[in-house]
């Protein structure tokens, strides 16, 4: 991530100084080449940043898959003045902070899930039956605990749910930011990812008869993938300030299915 912003110093130790509106281009690497999540972006979860940019990584081609994609997303937080409500947008991701409270976060969110079509690498499954784009609606709760008075040393749990035309899901996950100095900011965390018996069958399941013939062996009921958790997810991030303006920040998620998904 690259944002521009006053002085990273003045935004640790300073809370009630807020930064102007800064540009930024991210390095982000997710679960999904679609998805940029917002545990590996620092700068778009820090309080008191306003900025637009654009994030870009690499990650599966589609859930499940071992080939990987490149992709590239939007970036944009705004928080109003003199309030801790803010608006953002993360990759597909869309958050409306409505509470005015140091410790506590809650709104509505809307959130992009790409499908899955003929144009992935994978040669059987790209003879599946596709599964359709879809929008998801739904809230998040979070809450920050500090650790100390350095701005960004605390940790931050969130747990949110959305639901569409593919089913509902449920994200909930911790993230521990750890100051290395006056200019360098590590994040660590810890994720899963709950999906219902609709959208764990439309992403994992076997229901149709073409796409059954195509996995021999499979009984001909098919597989039905029932509602639990998709898998744990561990992701790490690290922002380096370059200048007074400038911060460079990449991460990495490590995903690994588990229950209906995997099998």
């Amino acid at each position: 991530l690259l944002i521009r912003k006053p002085d990273l110093r003045i935004f640790m130790h300073k809370s009630s100084l807020k930064t102007t509106l800064g540009v930024a281009l991210i390095a982000g690497f997710s679960l999904s080449a679609s998805v940029v999540n917002a545990q590996v972006l620092p700068a778009a979860e820090a309080p008191d940043v306003n900025l637009i940019g654009i994030a870009v990584g690499a990650g599966p081609d589609f859930m499940g898959s071992s080939n990987a994609k490149g992709a590239a997303a939007p970036l944009f937080r705004y928080q109003f003045e003199g309030t801790q409500r803010y608006v953002s947008w993360i990759g597909p991701t869309g958050y409306f902070n409505i509470l005015d409270d140091d410790a506590w976060r809650f709104g509505p969110m809307v959130n992009f899930r790409p499908g899955r079509g003929g144009d992935v690498d994978n040669s059987v499954v790209q003879r599946m039956v596709g599964i359709n784009n879809t929008w998801e609606g739904g809230a998040f709760l979070q809450y920050r605990y500090k650790l100390s008075q350095e701005k960004m040393h605390q940790i931050v749990f969130t747990i949110d749910v959305a639901g569409g035309s593919n089913g509902t899901v449920s994200n909930p996950r911790l993230l521990w930011w750890q100051p290395l100095g006056p200019a360098t900011i590590l994040n660590l965390g810890l994720g899963t990812t709950f999906g219902n018996s609709k959208w764990m069958n439309t992403y994992f399941g076997l229901n149709n008869a073409n796409d059954i013939a195509l996995y021999p062996g499979t009984p001909a009921t098919g597989y039905q993938a029932g509602s639990g958790i998709k898998g744990f997810n561990i992701p790490i991030g690290i922002t380096q300030a370059l200048s007074k303006e400038w911060l460079l920040s990449g991460g990495i998620r490590y995903e690994k299915l588990q229950g209906d998904a995997k099998d």
